[in-house]
């Protein structure tokens, strides 16, 4: 927070990422790089990130300062600059007003915490005071739990993730709930859930739940998947990639975690849009990815990659605490339709 002012609590955790047009050919190894032979486009009243501020300042010549992200992503079109800074979903929706392709996310840095900044005087004091008020009262559960008509469950956008909404679909409709899906990359849907702003998720690894404190896991579970290191068949393809510090592999932030224990040495390109990383891969723009994969997904990528499996985890819906009273129903409605649901993968995979 700049000088001067005073910040209200985190809001949610804002994406950012190098961005640049899908007929833009160019790349880049590191951010020294990016900033010193190309020009990229940053939000003159953003605070970036410390590592983004200090080559920021380090390369003024090659930086060009817009007023807001409209601005940003004109200057983009026009190609009057090369790469730009920013939130991925901002320019989304300027895209889709326009008409226009998304722009293409070259990397992602880690989510940082958003916040409203408001400057530091008394009357604004007490404004930040009664925002930690709102705030508190939205965390804290209610005392008479008000069965909902609708839920938003977001998902991540990856192979075979059908059969899974339309169980849930199925599912919530025996609950007598309707339910609105959002596709969302897989760092942000969890944090969301986290803090409430949406009600659950389709389907997510056990292990990546446990240190979220307002997620509850629902049983039974809906099957295993694999955290799998696909390869280009051209190269090498084996465990030992994980511990080579040249390597550079793509990986949502989760599936790191999850092989915490693998003490992996090779640079790890952070993406958690993960139709986005199987893009990358079949054009060569990455050597190496971390993938979460079904057994049925795993012939399906052999045809294109080399595959080694690295982990098994059982998959289950998620939920928010709030929403606590219904698991019992939830979970007896899944245990009823887990039948249907390995039919639909079957089928899914026949397609």
């Amino acid at each position: 927070m700049m000088p001067g002012f005073v910040a209200s609590p985190t809001i949610l955790n804002s994406q950012l990422a190098v961005i640049t047009t899908q007929s833009n050919p160019q790349d880049f190894e590191n951010l020294e790089q990016l900033f010193n032979e190309h020009k990229v486009g940053v939000v003159e009243p953003y605070i970036y990130p410390g590592v983004v501020e200090k080559v920021i300042q380090s390369y003024p010549d090659s930086i060009v300062q817009t007023a807001n992200d409209e601005e940003l992503f004109h200057l983009l079109q026009t190609k009057q600059i090369n790469f730009a800074i920013t939130a991925p979903k901002v320019l989304n929706y300027f895209a889709e007003q326009q008409n226009l392709s998304e722009p293409k996310i070259v990397t992602q840095f880690t989510d940082s915490p958003l916040v409203i900044g408001i400057r530091n005087d008394a009357e604004n004091k007490a404004k930040i005071a009664l925002l930690n008020d709102l705030f508190t009262d939205a965390k804290s559960s209610a005392t008479n739990y008000s069965r909902p008509k609708k839920l938003l469950l977001t998902y991540i956008d990856i192979p075979r993730v059908a059969p899974f909404k339309a169980l849930m679909s199925d599912v919530y409709n025996d609950l007598n709930i309707k339910v609105q899906m959002q596709a969302t990359p897989s760092r942000r849907g969890v944090l969301l859930l986290n803090a409430g702003i949406v009600d659950g998720d389709i389907v997510r690894s056990q292990s990546n739940m446990r240190k979220f404190e307002n997620i509850i896991v629902v049983e039974p579970s809906l099957g295993v998947i694999n955290l799998v290191l696909l390869c280009r068949k051209a190269l090498p393809c084996d465990r030992d990639n994980l511990y080579n510090p040249n390597n550079r592999i793509m990986s949502s932030i989760g599936d790191i975690e999850i092989l915490n224990e693998f003490d992996i040495k090779a640079e790890i390109i952070h993406n958690e849009d993960l139709s986005h990383t199987l893009t990358m891969l079949k054009k060569g723009r990455v050597d190496y990815a971390l993938y979460p994969a079904l057994n049925n997904d795993i012939t399906t990528f052999k045809k294109d990659f080399s595959v080694i499996v690295l982990r098994q985890m059982a998959i289950n819906t998620v939920i928010h605490k709030k929403h606590a009273p219904l698991v019992d129903e939830i979970s007896k409605a899944i245990t009823a339709r887990l039948p249907e649901l390995t039919q639909r993968i079957n089928n899914d995979s026949k397609d």
